[in-house]
């Protein structure tokens, strides 16, 4: 029996779907659709709002379980909600789900920001959730502050109180030799006819792979985003993909990716080979091809635009195959990766700005939290360069204090 709130989907023609929690009576949760609906009028993506959901969702089971109201609720029994997201029998099953730190704080993020929308819209006059100030460094604000070099002092913010410590992971990579062995088991035949779904798959994995996309923002690529002269694709911010896919950036922070000659031939081939004939029914780049496909209507899909939903398919489908687990974002951390290795390989100075631009993050911060936890042997390497950089140029001096006259 499935518990309540649950999570429903709202499919509006023209529209992209709407995500909403309802309850015992299946009547909506009237503060989460007043939420969601202000997230939605702001043009959220899709998943951003069913992520919302998803996390509020838990929040509800508890405030059922313990028979509170959501206006109601005290910053003791927000503890007490912390304590019950860390417990695996929260709900007394034999089977327990234990859930990770990180995902325990975006839950508490999420009920933070409800507290904080039901305040503004006067249901409440002070939320539950507390908040304590903290002094930090300019130095250390995000770099969209172009003036924080030139202050002074320290400035005090304001931080949920409520929070789990949590380590830092490493973000997960595929090797090169467990990249191989995924794409040698992409079965393509002997030409791209021949299978062209295989074609197109080994293809998505490359380009994710090299360009650092994230998926969705792959998925939303049409034939105008292509540019063979600059050698690249546009990443364009659309609300209105037939496919649901949409590009995390926003308005006005399209950008370009270059990709390498060899990729861009091999693309140049799928479209030439495959997409043209493939019976397209959108300029979408990355089509369905499987003549049979359907939808869960009966539709016949062949022609248009791949989902995300088909893409994890196919990775769980090739990672079975080769034994090698891989999933989209993987490719992202790895392309990234591999961007702050090869500054460090030739002893040179990450330019963070230019992977932060190419990965698209908003901040330069984001990119250097996430990815600046390199392994031992990396800092090692790059130390290794440096005295070796070090002794040559003291070799040099000498020699030429030797040669003066």
């Amino acid at each position: 029996m499935q518990k309540f709130p649950r999570l429903v989907t709202a499919v509006v023609p023209g529209q992209e779907n709407r995500f909403y929690l309802i309850d015992q009576n299946l009547d909506f949760i009237p503060e989460v659709k007043e939420l969601i609906d202000q997230k939605a009028s702001t043009r959220r993506a899709p998943g951003t709002i069913r992520g919302i959901c998803i996390q509020l969702r838990w929040y509800y089971q508890f405030l059922n379980q313990h028979k509170l109201l959501v206006l109601d609720v005290k910053p003791s029994d927000l503890s007490d909600f912390a304590r019950w997201l860390s417990n695996p029998y929260r709900f007394g099953e034999n089977q327990p789900k234990q859930l990770q730190r990180s995902t325990i704080n975006q839950i508490l993020y999420a009920v933070a920001n409800l507290y904080k929308f039901l305040v503004r819209r006067g249901r409440l006059t002070e939320s539950p959730v507390v908040y304590e100030e903290v002094s930090i460094n300019w130095k250390t604000l995000a770099d969209g502050d172009r003036l924080a070099s030139t202050r002074r002092g320290k400035r005090v913010v304001q931080r949920m109180e409520l929070k789990l410590k949590e380590s830092k992971p490493r973000p997960k990579t595929v090797s090169l030799d467990d990249f191989g062995q995924f794409l040698d088991r992409i079965q393509i035949g002997k030409s791209s006819n021949a299978d062209p779904a295989g074609f197109r798959d080994q293809l998505i994995v490359r380009i994710l792979r090299e360009s650092g996309l994230r998926c969705g923002e792959m998925l939303g690529t049409r034939m105008e985003d292509l540019d063979f002269k600059a050698q690249g694709i546009h990443v364009r911010f659309r609300t209105d993909n037939e496919n649901g896919s949409r590009a995390k950036a926003g308005y006005g922070r399209d950008r370009f990716v270059h990709l390498p000659p060899q990729l861009l031939g091999l693309l140049d081939h799928y479209i030439t080979e495959v997409w043209m004939n493939a019976n397209h029914r959108s300029d979408y780049l990355w089509l369905v091809l499987k003549k049979n496909a359907v939808n869960r209507d009966g539709q016949n899909t062949f022609g248009t635009a791949l989902n995300q939903s088909a893409v994890n398919e196919m990775f769980a489908y090739y990672s079975e195959r080769s034994s090698i687990k891989i999933h989209p974002h993987m490719l992202r951390h790895t392309h990234a990766t591999d961007l702050v290795r090869s500054y460090l390989s030739q002893g040179e100075q990450v330019d963070w700005k230019f992977i932060a631009d190419r990965l698209g993050h908003s901040s330069v911060m984001t990119t250097m939290n996430t990815y600046v936890h390199l392994t031992k042997e990396d800092h090692k390497a790059a130390y290794k360069i440096y005295l070796k950089n070090k002794e040559e140029a003291d070799v040099k001096r000498r020699q030429n204090k030797l040669a003066r006259p």
